[in-house]
């Protein structure tokens, strides 16, 4: 009797640890984790919706750690890692540049969220909603161009599903993500701009 006790007594002590290290888990660690996984999810594909100001714009997402390629519309981008294109079907031209971490983040955001360590603190939003984790990223320097980010990723998952991001100047953007799939195979062409395809397209090269 008293050995079953006693292991009634490890068993209820182990599972309140359990639940005391769930409960504990910081801001820092949750976006960790969905950095790693966003690192680690080879071919990655996305659906999205941009709302700034009145206006609300679809897209696709597809990438492949820090390459991507977005689709909406009226404009294309695509950046290898280092060069980034972006097609306007508007004026049919094509704007060709070098980015910064800024631009990058504005084109994907889910690259702030791949990379925040280096540029950003994490902490919990002081309002949650419940079925996800909200967290505030603070930028560590004023030169990034950001006053905040807010990441929402659900419970249960390692991929958020909305990021509002507030610029020192400009509009506040809403992003939402939706139908995530990764393993997705993508070739490097997935991620360069296909030349081919905007035969009299002009080429603006802001390098």
């Amino acid at each position: 009797m008293y050995k079953i006790l006693r292991y009634i007594v490890i068993a209820v002590i182990a599972l309140g640890t359990a639940i005391n290290a769930e409960a504990a888990e910081t801001a820092d660690a949750i976006l960790k984790k969905s950095a790693k996984a966003i690192n680690e999810a080879g071919g990655l594909t996305a659906s999205f919706t941009l709302d700034y100001g009145t206006q609300k714009v679809t897209g696709t997402l597809k990438a492949s750690g820090r390459k991507f390629t977005l689709q909406t519309a009226s404009n294309s981008t695509w950046y290898d890692g280092k060069s980034m294109w972006t097609y306007n079907s508007r004026n049919n031209e094509t704007t060709l540049m070098t980015p910064t971490a800024q631009e990058v983040g504005e084109a994907n955001p889910l690259s702030i969220v791949n990379s925040y360590s280096s540029s950003f603190t994490a902490a919990f939003a002081k309002s949650q909603s419940k079925g996800s984790k909200t967290i505030v990223l603070t930028p560590k320097s004023k030169h990034l161009g950001y006053k905040s980010v807010h990441v929402t990723i659900p419970d249960g998952s390692s991929y958020p599903s909305r990021l509002v991001i507030i610029p020192t100047s400009g509009q506040k953007v809403t992003v939402s993500i939706s139908q995530v799939k990764t393993g997705v195979k993508l070739d490097a062409a997935t991620f360069t701009y296909p030349k081919s395809k905007y035969p009299k397209a002009e080429i603006v090269d802001l390098r």
